[in-house]
């Protein structure tokens, strides 16, 4: 239900017989009387809130009508608020023209004659009720002027038969170089490319209340740009919306340049990975033959021959040997790092503790007696059971490997949650390292201790790296030379059970 405005009517009389007799005349439900006997209560009123019609009487002690019509007219408030004198006698035109001059409507003559008042106030207060309305509709078409012409994009209307633009924003200058009346009156078919040109035609041809298409279209300077255009189709006219798009043409373009480029490269990728695995199998099997046969004749003159050597040559013997099993291990991390970034990993729930327990116990077998090994409760989350088995021995049994010097060697093992990760941890009291060189540390062949002091190839922590990278985490280690070192990784949260 649509609540009724009321009109708001001032009364300005200094006799309460004359508003006693103006209030019975026009009270009506939809009308909010509102009485004062002075010109100053009258201003105070007018100039504070809505008023739809001032009746005001002329002759008034103090200020008269004159003066308080005067005032009301010079305020931008109250200067379009309809006046109506009321006088008690005729008065020569000269007194006429001045109550007009300073803003009256119209006169109210007394004794008032109820019928007149009433219909003169009726059609001021309609005629005052219609030039608001009308003031909005103009403010309202002032402020859709403003909209469309600092809209970035090109608003305009088109005649549906002659494609010629009737009406165009000012964004036209910005976006193609013209004025708006250079483009009135000009055909679109002047603007867009010759490939174009029978397909808007056919547009025209088909009555389509709403319809959408692309086009190329030329600048002042014929520059190509590509316009996404969004039209109605009312009364014989386009009335359209044009956005430029070329960015986002060459960002299509670019993007599936990028994609032909992605395909050749994963192509040549499963080539090389072909290749790779060609090449691990030459390793494998093509390399590790005459290892085999190194290790084997070495092992064959010792034991049948051992007796003629003197202990030089008895050393000689053990250097071939354990070098060319070092080079047998060397190449086993080789193709185990190589098989890793090929390898897809799986996703299943991971009770952590468990995964670790089968671990320690195995490399407890070959550890030195003193070594104390804690494990903390560990946090749960899922990955490649068997991925990360082999993250934790590499890291456990480093750990065992650089403290096993050490009176009383610990390793430590645990976790902490973050915001959105777990990070774990292996902690141990060993040699550490010297923090400047940590960068070196996940690099194939990179090791920070030379072999006399501990065994190792140097491709341990690069796998584990790869490792948890492929899980969507990260690695990294703090230490202090001679006061041990902790390796840390994390891994993001995925359907976490509790700990």
């Amino acid at each position: 239900m649509v609540k009724q405005v009321k009109d708001h009517i001032l009364i300005v009389d200094d006799k309460i017989n004359n508003i006693y007799a103006l209030e019975q005349i026009l009270g009506q439900p939809d009308r909010n009387l509102i009485s004062v006997t002075n010109g100053n209560e009258a201003l105070k009123i007018a100039l504070n809130q809505e008023i739809d019609l001032i009746i005001l009487d002329v002759q008034m002690p103090g200020m008269d009508g004159f003066e308080v019509a005067q005032i009301l007219k010079s305020n931008k408030r109250t200067s379009e608020t309809p006046i109506i004198f009321v006088t008690a006698e005729l008065k020569d035109h000269k007194f006429v023209m001045k109550g007009f001059e300073e803003g009256a409507i119209d006169y109210l003559y007394k004794p008032l004659n109820p019928d007149i008042t009433e219909a003169k106030v009726s059609v001021l207060l309609q005629l005052h009720r219609q030039q608001r309305e009308l003031m909005e509709k103009n403010q309202r078409l002032e402020n859709y002027a403003l909209l469309i012409n600092n809209s970035a994009d090109l608003i305009c209307i088109i005649n549906g038969f002659s494609l010629r633009f009737e009406e165009v924003n000012d964004a036209v200058h910005s976006l193609l170089g013209y004025t708006a009346n250079e483009m009135k009156g000009s055909s679109l078919l002047d603007y867009v490319s010759e490939e174009d040109r029978p397909k808007i035609k056919q547009l025209a041809k088909e009555y389509q209340p709403i319809f959408s298409f692309e086009t190329l279209f030329y600048t002042k300077t014929r520059e190509p740009r590509y316009f996404s255009w969004n039209i109605v189709h009312k009364h014989n006219l386009w009335f359209a919306n044009g956005r430029d798009i070329t960015r986002q043409k060459k960002a299509d373009f670019e993007i599936n340049q990028l994609n032909l480029n992605l395909e050749r490269n994963v192509a040549q990728l499963q080539l090389t990975n072909r290749e790779l695995e060609s090449f691990s199998y030459s390793v494998s099997h093509d390399l590790r033959a005459p290892l085999r046969s190194i290790n084997g004749y070495a092992q064959m003159i010792q034991d049948d021959h051992a007796h003629q050597f003197n202990d030089e040559a008895k050393r000689m013997l053990n250097v071939i040997r354990n070098n060319a099993k070092k080079m047998g291990i060397l190449i086993d991390d080789l193709l185990a790092f190589s098989r890793m970034g090929r390898k897809e990993i799986s996703r299943l729930p991971i009770e952590f503790n468990k995964l670790v327990e089968p671990i320690i116990a195995d490399l407890k077998q070959t550890a030195p007696d003193k070594i104390h090994i804690i494990v903390h409760p560990l946090h749960n989350t899922q990955g490649d059971p068997a991925l990360l088995s082999q993250v934790y021995m590499n890291l456990v049994s480093n750990a065992i490997k650089y403290s096993a010097k050490k009176e009383k060697p610990e390793v430590e093992i645990g976790s902490e949650e973050k915001e959105d990760e777990f990070v774990y941890y292996v902690k141990d009291n060993g040699a550490g390292f010297d923090m400047q060189y940590a960068h070196k540390l996940f690099g194939v062949f990179q090791r920070l201790h030379s072999n006399e002091e501990f065994e190792g190839t140097g491709v341990g922590l690069a796998i584990v790296q790869r490792i948890v990278v492929k899980h969507g985490g990260k690695v990294w280690a703090e230490a202090k030379i001679e006061e041990g070192a902790t390796f840390y990784f994390s891994l993001p949260k995925i359907n976490n059970p509790p700990i």
